[in-house]
């Protein structure tokens, strides 16, 4: 008798393991799915919020500053407990100073509940079509809608100094050629000053540069010293004025070959097209269109395989884009 439990013992152990085991990997799968409801749910959430007019004005009404680029979690506290307070809904405790940490975890992805989700559709008076996106993105972490990248970076890109423009318009195009290298680029611009006085664009660019020929609308300020490089526009520009510039460069060769393009916007770009033009001599094999939680290394957040056109092109239009790397990448 005694050797029997004395041979059962470890027999038991390693059922009890992989049960344990199974159990584990299972509370990992339902944390992981969660996670990326609240992420699906939050970045919906933070486009509404920017995209629909009715929504927008309702937040913006509550801005004490001067507009910025993103939704202000403040007033979008204050619209929602201005409609707590007017249902009765817990007055002391929901004022807009008490909700504003929750508010802004919401529309970050970070920490969301049904009844918070519940406050937002009822305070902005959200449309049924509306509400039934949010809820299929907290039920199952999917949208029918395809999202710009907004709030991706896990931290800001540090910039030589504040941008005083807004980007209304961006075309990019990459062209690689028949050793899979990157050899050229052509970028448009059409910016909008925030304030007097705006003279000159710094933007950065791959140290790999080899020369910068600009098309019009600016000079590149001497001497050119990669990564960053200041244009000079054409003329200053008054609070509100708008003017375009183009600029060309060229890249120096390396060994290996290319396999991405990154586009980083610090505040809120608009209206982006960007194109990764490949050679018919050597195409990719598989292209993503991909967004980053940095603006060089970092994870991947997600992507989303495209196909190349007539032309050996990837394209993605964007309406805009704002703290966010995103772009293609690709396997030869």
């Amino acid at each position: 008798m005694v050797s029997g439990r004395t041979d059962a013992a470890p027999l038991s152990q390693p059922i009890f393991c992989r049960r344990y085991g199974e159990m584990a990997r299972m509370s990992q799968m339902c944390d992981e799915s969660k996670i990326n409801k609240v992420r699906a749910t939050g970045r919906l959430l933070l486009r509404l919020l920017l995209e629909r007019e009715e929504y927008r004005m309702q937040w913006q009404y509550h801005q004490q500053r001067r507009p910025g680029t993103g939704v202000n979690r403040t007033a979008v506290a204050e619209v929602i407990s201005g409609y707590l307070y007017d249902k009765g809904e817990r007055p002391d405790s929901t004022t807009a100073r008490h909700i504003k940490d929750r508010v802004g975890r919401a529309i970050a992805g970070q920490v969301l509940s049904s009844e918070t989700l519940k406050w937002f559709i009822g305070a902005f008076g959200m449309s049924p079509e509306d509400q039934h996106l949010l809820r299929e993105a907290f039920a199952h972490g999917r949208t029918t809608m395809a999202l710009p990248p907004v709030d991706t970076l896990q931290k800001r890109q540090s910039l030589p100094r504040p941008q005083r423009h807004r980007t209304m318009m961006l075309f990019e195009r990459r062209i690689i050629d028949a050793t899979g290298q990157a050899v050229s680029h052509h970028s448009q611009h059409t910016i909008m000053a925030r304030e007097d006085g705006v003279d000159r664009y710094p933007c950065f660019l791959s140290s790999r540069l080899a020369n910068v020929i600009m098309v019009h609308g600016g000079q590149v300020e001497k001497p050119c010293r990669p990564p960053l490089i200041e244009i000079v526009l054409s003329r200053s520009l008054r609070q509100g004025e708008t003017t375009s510039f183009a600029f060309e460069r060229a890249f120096r060769r390396i060994d290996g070959v290319d396999t991405e393009y990154r586009r980083v916007a610090n505040e809120l770009t608009q209206n982006l097209d960007i194109v990764v033009q490949f050679d018919s001599r050597r195409l990719p094999s598989r292209v993503w269109w991909t967004e980053w939680d940095d603006h060089r290394a970092g994870n991947v957040l997600q992507e989303e395989l495209v196909t190349l056109d007539g032309d050996h092109r990837a394209h993605r239009f964007l309406p805009y884009m704002m703290n966010a790397a995103a772009g293609f990448r690709w396997t030869w």
